[in-house]
């Protein structure tokens, strides 16, 4: 009898066990949908950020278009007037805009030894432009594209040194640290992104940045 009586306490424990158990799983389970429905929302948010950002930069891009075109007609209205005041013959240019969009042109078709060509272009006509440090952005893009780490870093640079007011400036940082990266120089990417993180909080790539600097020191764990 006693023999019977613990072989049913212990099924009776085994059984509380089992509940328990049971009661964990369901708790780890609803954790995990928590966080499954959280990494939702954060994606949806991180899309509509980026839309709004294409968004923006799009009409910074055509208002950019814009002002060149006014800069440039009235440059060279004044030149058509020197000209036919000396006597010389006229000789006209495209519009900056033009220049732009055929480079940009190019770019979206991946011609990119073109659309660098014609970016440079742009940048050596129109130096003090509108448009300079999206043209000297997306150098660095096509280099990008073609896994010309070492030459997309340098032009990428060249946006933070020489057009500081940029709002191309974080993502032309992001863009280093990830060529660093490329190049097996983790650290160094890894300080570029968090530069990134401390100069620019507020904006899309900054939160891109962090998300790279957790995820690698979770693989580092």
């Amino acid at each position: 009898m006693s023999g019977c009586v613990a072989t049913s306490r212990e099924i009776s424990d085994l059984q509380d066990n089992i509940a328990q158990l049971q009661l964990k799983l369901n708790e780890v389970q609803r954790n995990q949908a928590d966080i499954s429905t959280k990494m939702d929302s954060v994606g949806s948010n991180m899309k509509g950020l980026s839309t709004e950002l294409e968004d923006t930069q799009n009409r910074m891009s055509l208002l950019g278009q814009r002002l060149d075109d006014v800069e440039s007609n009235m440059s060279q209205s004044m030149n058509k007037l020197s000209q036919q005041l000396s006597g010389n013959p006229l000789s006209v240019s495209p519009p900056p805009s033009e220049v732009y969009r055929l480079a940009y042109s190019d770019f979206s078709r991946g011609k990119y030894d073109l659309a660098i060509s014609g970016f440079r272009s742009y940048l050596e006509k129109y130096s003090q432009g509108e448009l300079a440090d999206q043209a000297q952005y997306y150098i660095g893009e096509c280099y990008y594209s073609e896994g010309d780490w070492e030459k997309s870093l340098a032009e990428f640079e060249v946006v933070e040194k020489k057009y500081s007011k940029s709002n191309l400036i974080p993502a032309a940082r992001l863009k280093r640290a990830l060529c660093l990266e490329q190049q097996g120089n983790m650290q160094g990417g890894h300080a570029v992104l968090e530069s990134l993180v401390n100069d620019y909080p507020n904006s899309p790539e900054a939160f891109t940045a962090e998300e790279k600097l957790k995820a690698s020191n979770k693989n580092e764990k």
